[in-house]
């Protein structure tokens, strides 16, 4: 008689901002015990085929069993849905196999992780899941630029790439530090919103963590600059 299989919670593991050695010993651990470590990639029009998150375990883990999943482009929900629904029914099916299942994400899985979805409906199935924290992006980048993120009576408040100019407005005339995140789409409001207030202090961060890593408080720079997804900006109040 074979013994019963034993099910394992599937982990949703953080990355941290795309530099390896910033992982934290409990992930390196678990990418090592893994059975399949799934993992977002994406494709540019031209069918190449990237992925951050690929990048940071390679360099470390080249053993690792990489279960890839392809968003298409992020308006298409429909198409979305249908990748995750997948993805969630192989999770399923190793998981009742008793495979050690970790779902990776870039940054930390509790902001602005898109995984959530494959979380929640493996939680629909009464399927067990954990989560483990990493270092956000913005962390990384204030420490890169040696800042002192927020001190004394300030307050932080991070926003997602639909900031407009008014809530930038009332939130830095108020003692609060604000970090946009996705910063590319919503690249002109932060453009706009230097030259009305050009008294604002802004760091702008590109590419957090990689080799191709770019900082600058230069508003010349910022204004002619093309945001691309993995960019993000601290501004502090004037």
């Amino acid at each position: 008689m074979q013994p019963a299989l034993k099910n394992h919670p599937i982990a949703f593991l953080s990355l941290g901002p795309g530099d390896p050695e910033l992982l934290t010993l409990k992930a390196v651990r678990m990418l090592r015990e893994a059975d399949a470590v799934v993992v977002p990639v994406t494709e540019d029009s031209e069918g190449t085929v990237k992925s951050r998150a690929a990048d940071i375990i390679s360099e470390s883990y080249a053993t690792v069993k990489m279960l890839c999943y392809a968003l298409p482009m992020r308006r298409n929900r429909e198409a979305v849905k249908k990748v995750y629904d997948h993805i969630c029914h192989e999770i399923s099916e190793r998981y009742h196999r008793g495979q050690r299942i970790v779902v990776v994400v870039e940054g930390d899985v509790s902001i602005y992780a898109s995984v959530h979805y494959i979380l929640d409906r493996l939680q629909q199935q009464n399927i067990p899941v954990t989560q483990e924290p990493g270092i956000p992006s913005f962390i990384a980048a204030a420490a890169s630029a040696g800042l002192s993120l927020i001190s004394q009576n300030e307050r932080l408040v991070v926003l997602p790439g639909d900031a407009d100019i008014e809530e930038l407005r009332r939130l830095l005339t108020s003692r609060h530090v604000v970090v946009v995140m996705k910063l590319s789409q919503c690249q002109q409001v932060l453009k706009d919103y230097l030259v009305q207030y050009p008294a604002t202090l802004c760091h702008y961060f590109e590419n957090v963590g990689t080799p191709e890593a770019f900082h600058t408080t230069e508003k010349d720079v910022i204004l002619k600059r093309q945001m691309p997804y993995f960019s993000l900006c601290v501004l502090f109040p004037a």
